[in-house]
């Protein structure tokens, strides 16, 4: 089992209640799961359309080191994390 799964099991969650998940990786990494299209993509901001919700990711120097359909990995200083 892995950590996302057991962090859900101690927490009592179904996985059909979560939309998404993330992980910041001590600002300097970020893993979003969950994504059902980029909207926007700069070196300032990332902006993720997601089920319900967009989320942007905001910071300095921001690449994308990893994207398929549903995930990715983007790696800069991570300033800030916004859901609307």
């Amino acid at each position: 089992m892995g950590m996302m799964e057991e962090i859900e099991k101690l927490m009592n969650v179904t996985a059909s209640s979560i939309n998404y998940r993330t992980i910041n990786l001590g600002g300097r990494s970020f893993y979003i799961e969950g994504i059902k299209t980029v909207v926007s993509l700069g070196t300032d901001e990332i902006v993720f359309q997601l089920k319900n919700k967009i989320l942007s990711v905001c910071g300095n120097n921001l690449k994308v080191k990893y994207l398929d359909k549903t995930s990715c990995v983007i790696q800069g200083e991570i300033t800030s994390v916004v859901s609307k």
